[in-house]
């Protein structure tokens, strides 16, 4: 009899097999631990080829993702790449001090290219939690749901690439973590002239609803 204490030290391939080795003298019955040693080999293999890609243009690691990048396929109403531009923004709660009744920010809130920029966004979170620079409205042919997206897991650095189409729009830039684009995290990107402002820009627009913060004021 096998002492219960003894099976600790047993792996589970061995457990396998001393229980079929028990129930069955066929050879055939018993175990193949060498399938079993590769068949694991082949998943480790299957998992370090994935790692880092998750379909759809999306690139992943511990730090963050940047999805949907493009450096080289030009939109249909371009014929070449107007400029490159390099958009260095910072997100934080320090940036958000300055504007009263704001949580989360980026350390500039609006941006202006030409038609059909390329731009590289160098995104810097300056918190230890998540934050995101996600831009909308691109063209889907050529980014999935119209979406370019950087996402930095607390304090670091991620850098992506993506271009304009050739048309005069302003686009919508954000964080999409829950609160943080209630909370102040909103931006714009014009292009050429723009379509005006977006609101609820902070220093840039009005907010749609503002909030109230005199002191004075009795709540009932």
């Amino acid at each position: 009899m096998i002492n219960k204490n003894s099976l600790k030290l047993f792996s589970t391939e061995t457990l396998i097999i001393l229980s079929l080795g028990s129930s069955t003298a066929n050879s055939e019955d018993v175990f193949d631990t060498k399938h079993i040693t590769q068949n694991k080999s082949h998943q480790h293999s299957e998992k370090k080829a994935m790692e880092g890609v998750c379909g759809s243009n999306m690139n992943m690691d511990m730090k963050g993702m940047v999805m949907y990048e493009n450096k080289d396929k030009l939109p249909k109403d371009c014929k070449e790449i107007s400029e490159d531009v390099t958009i260095k923004v910072a997100a934080g709660t320090k940036y958000a001090e300055q504007y009263p009744g704001t949580v989360f920010g980026f350390d500039n809130h609006q941006w202006q290219v030409k038609p059909c920029a390329r731009i590289t966004v160098e995104f810097t979170n300056d918190d230890k939690i998540r934050h995101q620079w996600m831009i909308h409205g691109l063209p889907k042919y050529l980014y999935p749901e119209g979406m370019f997206h950087i996402e930095v897991n607390g304090s670091g650095k991620k850098t992506g690439t993506f271009i304009v189409p050739n048309s005069h729009f302003t686009y919508l830039v954000h964080c999409d973590i829950a609160q943080h684009m209630e909370k102040g995290m909103k931006a714009q990107l014009k292009v050429g002239k723009g379509r005006g402002d977006l609101p609820s820009i902070p220093g840039i627009s009005d907010p749609t609803f503002p909030d109230n913060f005199n002191k004075n004021e009795k709540i009932n």
